[in-house]
């Protein structure tokens, strides 16, 4: 692959990053949450799929990070995506929403998770 297609591949994927970071921002920041959950999971499912969401996010988020950045980022990436998750936790009562320290915990899953799929699936050479 040239160095061009390259350095397109890297910017889409960090475009890709920072949209769905700002738009899961402003999901999690509402004042309501999107009740897309009640039309397709059943009652008795909602906590799970709402720490599902959670995983798969972060999951999400860290892979496209990681495909963007690099993998030489690890730390960085890893380090602020939980700091991310953190603060939005932090920001949720503000906004009238509750705030799980729990809901860190599961975004830390899906960064691990994220690593984890990186790891294996990404080349080791840093993007340009």
């Amino acid at each position: 692959m040239s160095i061009t297609s390259s350095l397109i591949i890297s910017r889409t994927l960090r475009a890709a990053f920072w949209l769905l970071l700002v738009a899961a921002s402003l999901a999690m920041l509402r004042p309501e949450p999107i009740q897309i959950r009640n039309e397709f999971v059943p009652e008795e499912a909602w906590f799970h799929a709402a720490k599902a969401f959670h995983i798969v996010g972060y999951t999400l988020l860290t892979v496209l990070a990681l495909a963007g950045y690099g993998k030489t980022n690890t730390l960085l990436i890893a380090t602020g995506m939980l700091a991310h998750g953190g603060l939005i936790e932090l920001i949720q009562p503000h906004v009238g929403r509750n705030g799980s320290i729990s809901d860190v915990g599961f975004d830390g899953v899906g960064v691990v998770l994220g690593w984890a799929i990186s790891y294996w699936l990404l080349p080791r050479t840093p993007a340009p």
